[in-house]
């Protein structure tokens, strides 16, 4: 990680594997589980968002329908992952865009599988 970099906050929802998934993001930033870090098991959206704004973090979720407005509503940075997209793809594509990111404001960001040619 550059000097310069700035490292970030991250709360993966329920719905991923387990951080060590993540190597490069897990590596530059800091990320935690909300199952395996936390230990919540099971818990409804506007938990996990509380979650994510008690903390600090930028949430990266699956459930995009329930999670936008929630996030909003918290103003809670929120990064959205489709379903088929791999984890290595995950990886990848979140830590460029942090990397192009200069301050913690809020945002929303959607991630999809870019099948390759």
């Amino acid at each position: 990680m550059s000097p310069h970099q700035t490292r970030f906050r991250l709360l993966l929802d329920e719905m991923h594997p387990s951080r060590n998934n993540f190597p490069i993001l897990n590596n530059h930033h800091d990320l935690k589980h909300i199952f395996h870090d936390f230990k919540l098991s099971g818990i409804e959206d506007p938990k996990v968002v509380s979650v994510a704004k008690s903390e600090g973090r930028i949430l990266i979720s699956k459930n995009e329908k329930h999670m936008i407005d929630l996030c909003k509503e918290e103003k809670v940075s929120l990064i959205c992952v489709t379903e088929k997209t791999p984890h290595e793809e995950i990886d990848s594509k979140i830590t460029s865009y942090l990397k192009k990111k200069k301050n913690k404001d809020i945002f929303l960001y959607k991630i999809s599988h870019s099948p390759r040619k």
